[in-house]
Order: C-alpha cells, then sequence, then structure tokens
C-alpha cells in the first residue's frame, strides 16, 4: 500500500481510531492483521492476470496466489522470516543452552534470512556474473544465461535486516529475548516502517510497545507537521524533479555536460525527498500510535563532507551496517590497511545491499574512496587550518564540493547499467567540443531553479526542526498553510516511492 494513495488515506484513520479503542493484547493483535492486511495490498505489476501462465510450477505458483485468490502470498515469507528469528532468540536466551548451541541458532537465522533475501534479489545477479567469468576466460561461444522470472518481495531488504539485528543482539546479550511470538511479530510487520523502513531497532521498539507513552496534543501536531512535510518531499519535490531526471537519464547520450550535471543533481535531491519523505511519513504515522522511531535523515545535503553526510543520511541503515559489519571486522582500530579493507568490505556490502547490479557495486566502493579520502585530508594541518580559519567561504565551498563528489555516486546508482553510468561521468569530467555549455538551452531549465530552492529549504529546516516550529503557534500555522498550498498546486503525484525496489 502507498502511503501517496487513497487507500493509505482510508485505511490510516480507521486503524488509528480502533487501535485506539482497543487495549493490551487486543490492540496487538489488531495492529498485527492491520499490518499484514497493508503488506497483502502489494501486487507486482509484472504479474498479468489476465494471461495465466503453466509453463512452469513457479510461474503456475504466482498465477494461483497472486490472481486466483487475490491474496499476496509473499507474506509467508514474511512470516517464515519472523517464525525463524522469534524461535531462535528464544532458544539462545535458554540458561542451559550452550555458546556452541547459541551459536548454531544464530547461523540458522542468518543462513534463512540471507538466503531467502540471496534468492528473490541475488539469483539473477549472481548468473550474470558467473556467464561473464566464463566469457573472460573461454574462447568459444559467449554463454547467455536468461534471467529467471523472480519477483522482489517489496520491504525484504528492510525486514530482514530489522529481524536480523534483533537476533544478532540476543545472541550478544545486549538484548533479552521477547517471550511473546505476537509481541515480535508486531516489531517485524509494524505496517509505518514495514517496507521501505527506518530500520527500527528491537529496543527502541520494545520500549514503547512495553510503556506505550500517552500520545499528547503535541505529539499529534508534531506528527502531523512531519506526515505533511513526507508529503511535500515526495509529491512537490521528488516527483516534480523526477521529470528531469527521467528526462537526463533516458537521454544522456544526447546532451551535453551542463545538462548531465543538472540532472545527477536533481536525481540527488530526488532520492533525498523521496526516501525522506516516505521515513517523514512512517516516522509520524507511528507517533501517531505512541511509538517514537529514531530519525532517519537529518539534512544530508547540506553536510560538509562525505563523512558529515553518511553521519545524517538513511541514519538507520549506517548504524546497521557500522554496528553489524565494519565493527566486527575490527572497525579502525586494527591498523591502517586492514582498516580500510573493512572501510571497502563495508561499503561493498552496502552497495550491494541496495540492488543486485555491477553499477551498485560501483556506487559502494565509491562511497569507500571519498569516506578514506577524506579521513586522510581530516589528518592534515591544511583541512585544521581551513576548518578554523576558512569561515563562511569555507564552509559553503565544502558544501558544494561535497555535492558535487555525490553526484558521481547518483549517477551509477541511478543509471541502468554500469556502461551507461560510465558515460554519463566521463561526461561530468571531460566535456566534449563545443566550449561551455549554458543551461538555459536546457529543456527543464526551471529544474536549475527547483534545486537551489531545495537546498535553501533545507538548510533553513536544518536550523529549525519541526519540533520547534510546533510550539510557535504562527510559525505552525505558516508551515501547515504554506505545506498545503504548495501540495495542492504544484504536487505531481501518482509515482512510486524509489526505495520500494530495495
Amino acid at each position: 500500500m502507498l502511503f501517496n494513495s487513497a487507500h493509505f488515506l482510508v485505511f490510516l484513520p480507521i486503524v488509528l481510531i480502533l487501535a485506539k479503542i482497543l487495549k493490551g493484547t487486543y490492540q496487538r493483535v489488531f495492529l498485527l492483521l492491520a499490518s499484514l492486511y497493508f503488506y497483502n495490498a502489494w501486487h507486482p505489476a509484472t504479474i498479468v492476470c489476465d494471461d495465466i501462465r503453466t509453463s512452469s510450477w513457479y510461474e503456475n505458483w504466482i498465477d494461483l496466489s497472486f490472481c486466483n485468490y487475490n491474496i499476496n502470498l509473499y507474506i509467508i515469507i514474511l512470516i517464515v522470516s519472523m517464525v525463524v528469528d522469534y524461535a531462535a532468540g528464544r532458544l539462545m536466551s535458554k540458561a542451559e543452552v550452550s555458546e556452541k548451541f547459541r551459536r548454531l541458532c544464530l547461523i540458522v537465522s542468518l543462513i534463512t534470512n540471507l538466503g531467502i533475501l540471496a534468492y528473490f534479489k541475488y539469483t539473477n545477479f549472481l548468473l550474470e556474473v558467473f556467464a561473464d567469468l566464463i566469457n573472460q576466460i573461454s574462447t568459444g561461444e559467449p554463454l547467455k544465461i536468461e534471467h529467471l522470472k523472480i519477483i522482489l518481495p517489496v520491504g525484504i531488504s528492510f525486514y530482514t535486516f530489522q529481524s536480523m539485528s534483533y537476533t544478532i543482539d540476543v545472541f550478544r546479550r545486549n538484548l533479552e529475548a521477547r517471550k511473546s511470538f505476537l509481541d515480535f511479530a508486531l516489531y517485524v510487520s509494524f505496517f509505518p516502517q514495514l517496507v521501505a523502513g527506518p530500520i527500527v531497532r528491537a529496543h527502541t521498539f520494545f520500549r514503547d510497545l512495553d510503556d506505550t507513552p500517552k500520545v499528547t496534543a503535541d505529539d499529534v501536531q508534531i506528527a502531523f507537521a512531519q506526515i505533511l512535510m513526507g508529503f511535500t518531499r515526495k509529491i512537490v519535490f521528488a516527483d516534480n524533479l523526477a521529470k528531469v531526471v527521467d528526462f537526463t537519464f533516458n537521454n544522456y547520450k544526447i546532451l551535453n555536460p551542463a545538462e548531465i550535471w543538472v540532472g545527477a543533481l536533481a536525481f540527488g535531491w530526488q532520492i533525498y525527498f523521496d526516501f525522506a519523505g516516505y521515513t517523514d511519513i512512517a516516522i509520524g504515522t507511528a507517533r501517531l500510535f505512541g511509538y517514537k522511531f529514531d530519525p532517519n535523515f537529518n539534512f544530508p545535503m547540506v553536510a560538509r563532507n562525505i563523512a558529515d553526510h553518511w553521519s545524517r543520511w538513511h541514519i538507520s541503515f549506517s548504524t546497521w551496517i557500522r554496528d553489524y559489519i565494519y565493527i566486527p571486522l575490527g572497525g579502525s582500530r586494527v591498523g591502517v590497511l586492514k582498516g580500510y579493507r573493512n572501510l571497502f568490505i563495508t561499503w561493498l556490502f552496502a552497495g550491494i545491499w541496495h540492488g543486485a547490479a555491477y553499477h551498485f557495486v560501483g556506487w559502494g566502493l565509491w562511497q569507500g574512496i571519498m569516506l578514506g579520502i577524506h579521513r586522510e585530508y581530516s589528518k592534515t594541518k591544511l583541512a585544521s587550518w581551513l576548518n578554523e580559519r576558512g569561515g563562511i567561504s569555507y564552509d559553503i565551498g565544502a558544501r558544494v564540493f561535497t555535492m558535487f563528489c555525490l553526484s558521481f555516486g547518483f549517477i551509477m546508482f541511478r543509471a541502468k547499467t554500469m556502461k551507461a553510468a560510465w558515460a554519463m561521468m566521463k561526461s561530468l569530467v571531460f566535456a566534449v567540443p563545443g566550449g561551455i555549455y549554458s543551461v538555459k538551452t536546457f529543456v527543464n531549465y526551471d529544474y536549475g531553479i527547483l534545486l537551489v530552492i531545495c537546498f535553501i529549504l533545507s538548510y533553513y529546516f536544518s536550523r529549525n526542526p519541526i519540533e520547534t516550529i510546533v510550539e510557535n503557534k504562527k510559525k505552525f500555522g505558516v508551515f501547515v498553510t504554506a505545506n498545503l498550498f504548495i501540495i495542492l498546486f504544484f504536487g505531481a503525484g501518482g509515482q512510486n516511492f524509489l526505495y520500494f525496489d530495495f
């Protein structure tokens, strides 16, 4: 179910009212069923129910599940993940079991979760890599492997990581295993963050589940403001920027460097507003039920450097890979070379998590390269001197430079292939003959102005958080009026959230 749909606008108030009426176990059962209903509303557009296929058992199973019964049987995958991780947590928590058995329980949990994720998300990519390797060493006829018709279950990367964090924390004895399967199932499937995050840690969710704070008038106002800002980010900014992004990446072969720069920058802002908009709605919606999730974005597009950017962008994911991959590998405490090894392994993993393709691998490695260069630069006297005496000129220049460096990553993230991404990146650095180009000739020139507005608004709200705006009645009134106005008059909705593909 899309947040930006009429279905959700009917679903949310009904669920909210009934959840307030029900108490205790009844409320939890209702929220679990509502969350499963929310997930069941997803039906892949790739399935054509008018043309039932019976060429294989897999396609026949899809037809039966999605078409004949109108039920999303991918819920079974979600439930399997819940059952395995709940059982692993309970078994690991028993006092009489050995460390060897506890480790076995963790391994079973990780293999189950990562195995399911690998099959649905990485099977075709691994087949492609295998074919490429064979073709590199073979002199015969090129090997071509046809992709399997595997449909990626929406949200699988998010709920898999969320569930795995629970079992890992229980194994580390950082968290007490949950006795109630109902509580654990609700933690994994709670609908606001089910399909696109944020990745909520178990201790945060169970804290509010066990002692759900009373939802005050201030909570409602803050939640409403956050949801409203989320819709503005998505419908007004992200969906309008999508027009120039789609045009640029579909026509990059005939565009000049200035036009590609605009398109690359536009995509960075598009995916930021799209994903931050989703998490704003998710966090605001959860707050209406009494759950206070940690922020997932902290205005990363005005960051001064790449490390600052990643401390602000998709915080629930960046802290996840830090806590469960980078630090267990040894972090930066194992020497310089091993520290960089750990850094690149972590960001290679981050790239592959986002997508099964070479250009996502390239994106992940590029983040590692930038972070490594920044780490060395920050040790220099020049960095210290500029930070102390650079003033506003250095501050602005650092933010702009960071944005342009990120643009290369944005291109790899958005391009359909690594070949296309490489062609666009070369165009950004090596201008084709013909002199300096002007974006005034660009068919989407107006979006250059929109990018400037995006930067200014992000900088303003980074200095004026929603809580501060809500405290001031005049500011809050202007905020609500302005958002409703631009949504009504400048909204360009109807598009899916980008992170549904991950």
